[in-house]
Formats: C-alpha cells, sequence, structure tokens
C-alpha cells in the first residue's frame, strides 16, 4: 500500500487512503519507523479510524494488534512491544488538568503515546508532538490524512515515514 501523497510544505504531509485496511496500514508504517518518545495526536470525527490507525500502529511496534480496543471509557490501555505504546482517549474527558491528575502522560522515556480526541484538550498536550487528523476523502472509503509536527522528535517521525513511502 502506498497512499497518495501530496507536500503542502516541508514540515506538513497529506495522504489518502482508500480503505480502513490502508489506514491500518499507514498506522503499522508509521509504528515501524518509530525509535521511542513519539507523541501522536489523532483527531477526526467519529468512525474515521483513528482506534483502527492506533492498531496498525500498535502492528509497527511489535504488539498484537487485536489487544488494542478504543479506551474510551478505561482513558488509557498500556501494551508492550518492541517500543511500549500508551494508548489514550480524550473524548471523556473535559478538564485539561484532568489529565495531569490521572498522570495520563507519565511514561517511560521510549513509550509512544498515541492520544484520541486530543481535541478536546490542546493545553493539556505536550509541545512536542505529531499531530495527525483524519478527515473523509473524495470517495466514501477514502481517508485524508494531514500529519503536521510541532517539536524535533515528531518531525523525525514524519521525515522517516515520508522516506518510506519516497516522499
Amino acid at each position: 500500500m502506498t497512499p497518495r501523497g501530496v507536500t503542502d510544505a516541508d514540515v506538513r504531509w497529506t495522504c489518502t487512503t482508500s480503505s480502513a485496511d490502508e489506514t491500518w496500514e499507514t498506522g503499522r508504517a508509521l509504528g515501524a519507523c518509530l525509535g521511542g518518545g513519539e507523541v501522536l495526536t489523532l483527531d477526526g470525527e467519529l468512525g474515521m479510524g483513528k482506534t483502527r490507525f492506533v492498531q496498525g500502529l500498535a502492528e509497527g511496534l511489535g504488539i498484537p494488534p487485536e489487544r488494542v480496543t478504543s479506551p474510551t471509557f478505561a482513558v488509557r490501555h498500556d501494551h508492550e512491544g518492541r517500543l511500549p505504546l500508551a494508548h489514550l482517549d480524550f473524548y471523556r474527558l473535559a478538564d485539561p488538568d484532568e489529565v495531569d491528575w490521572l498522570d495520563l502522560l507519565d511514561a517511560p522515556p521510549r513509550t509512544v503515546i498515541a492520544i484520541e480526541w486530543a481535541d478536546k484538550l490542546p493545553t493539556a498536550l505536550p509541545a512536542d508532538r505529531l499531530s495527525i487528523q483524519l478527515t473523509p476523502g473524495p470517495a466514501p472509503d477514502d481517508r485524508t490524512i494531514a500529519w503536521l509536527p510541532t517539536g524535533p522528535v515528531a518531525a523525525r517521525a514524519l521525515q522517516a515515514l515520508r522516506a518510506r513511502y519516497g516522499t
């Protein structure tokens, strides 16, 4: 699978997947590129494929993807693989202080943190993160994925993914 990519600028990338399986594969490709310590934020409407993307990400990190489910009610699920994964969901949270109170972002340095519905609490997010926005694409099963790194660790992650796709 190779997503169709369009470069918006040196630090921003947009690609389109044509199925849930391609969205999964894009997550898997990113997971395979990561070195640890990255924070990924995933935003988009219900049904856009955020959890599906994280299942692929987990597989790329050496975690059995069937173990990954939406943490909407638990808020955080932790998984062990080649790199540990902390999978968070801010959907049910209302106050940025809850992130601190619950120590949601507390993790060992090599942990990859993936946060669904991160846009609900933008002030609680780390400055260095790879923002991933999933929106409907041109066809019913298409997803446009916009990537924006906001720091050097996130920029390296996106650069590695783009190199994998030759863009």
